[in-house]
């Protein structure tokens, strides 16, 4: 029996842009259907499995005997819930009005505590992992990344991990850093991941989805490359993403490993001669390593010069990274 989420409220055109907005990001994991009468749910539910419910404090009476085994909770529309809904069931709550991605990851978070790893979303299948690195620096790998996960995100389902040291614009993009990488490579360590710990942290920019980088340099280190590339292709595995793309930024040579699990690999490159001694050597490393072979995989790319967009993709301003030369370049690269 296929699963779902479903919302349950009384604003019908409310539940419907809600379900549509999730199931179009799949920021749940499962396709999502809105009701708003309760005898429309009571009446689907015969036919289907409801995985994750959500319903208005307005029909917390109605929802006696309704729940089963869904992973419920009850959406307040003010922060508050009447004692008499209280009493009348007992399901954790959230408060509605916020921004769709935000009150999903919240629903993720409480859904990863209570259920683990219940959840999981299609296998990997066509998802695509897309590396940007360079030994070059200062060369727009960065900029390059978020252009080429708009780009992919306008034909599918993307996701963005930073491995950058430092936030630099990814800290404009997700300015409270209360989520990043740190976290989710601390749940791993901890045997905690999950999809749906990833999901919970995610930020949104446009369409496409990120996890912002570390929030010190050091916790880079908490895993071993062999580990970290692992974890990477795990959740390729188990993600409905059709493709994952990593801004090594700074990473250095414990990227190797995980430039291993790369379908592709895009390095900028710069046309000056010290730009043209490192990527030599970053070559004959590769063969003295016995990884010639990464070669194959990896497309060389000057970046064109957009220097008057500089301060616009300092700002992380949506509109710079998804028009201009560099946006047109990276979806160009089929």
């Amino acid at each position: 029996m296929r699963r779902y989420a479903v919302i349950l409220h009384p604003d019908a055109e409310l539940g419907k842009r809600l379900a549509a907005f999730w199931s179009q990001q799949k920021s749940l994991g499962l396709p999502v259907r809105a009701f708003s009468e309760c005898s429309q749910y009571a009446h689907f539910r015969t036919g289907a499995a409801v995985e994750i419910l959500l319903f208005s404090e307005h029909f917390a009476e109605e929802m006696q005997g309704l729940i089963g085994n869904s992973f419920a909770l009850l959406l307040s529309e003010d922060g508050f819930v009447g004692e008499q809904a209280l009493n009348t069931i007992s399901v954790p709550t959230l408060f509605l009005y916020r921004p769709a991605d935000a009150l999903a990851r919240s629903i993720m978070a409480l859904y990863a505590k209570a259920r683990g790893d219940a959840l999981l979303s299609v296998s990997r299948g066509e998802c695509e992992i897309l590396g940007i690195y360079s030994p070059v620096h200062r060369c727009g790998k960065t900029t390059l990344s978020l252009s080429l996960g708009l780009a992919r995100a306008a034909r599918g389902n993307t996701l963005l991990l930073s491995l950058e040291e430092y936030a630099g614009v990814y800290g404009q993009i997700a300015p409270d850093g209360a989520e990043s990488l740190s976290e989710l490579l601390l749940a791993h360590c901890t045997g905690r991941y999950r999809w749906s710990e990833l999901q919970s942290r995610l930020s949104s920019f446009g369409a496409l989805k990120l996890l912002p980088p570390v929030r010190s340099a050091e916790d880079l280190s908490l895993l071993p490359p062999e580990e970290f590339a692992s974890l990477i292709q795990r959740i390729a595995d188990e993600s409905a993403y059709r493709n994952v793309i990593l801004d090594f930024g700074s990473f250095g040579r414990r990227a190797l490993e995980l430039l291993e699990i790369c379908d592709r690999v895009f390095m900028p490159v710069l046309g000056d001669p010290l730009s043209a001694l490192k990527l030599a050597s970053f070559r004959e490393y590769l063969q003295k390593s016995g990884r010639e072979k990464l070669l194959e995989k990896v497309e060389t790319l000057e970046l064109p010069n957009e220097r008057e967009k500089a301060q616009d993709y300092a700002c992380a301003l949506l509109p710079a990274y998804e028009s201009g030369l560099i946006y047109e370049l990276a979806a160009a690269l089929h």
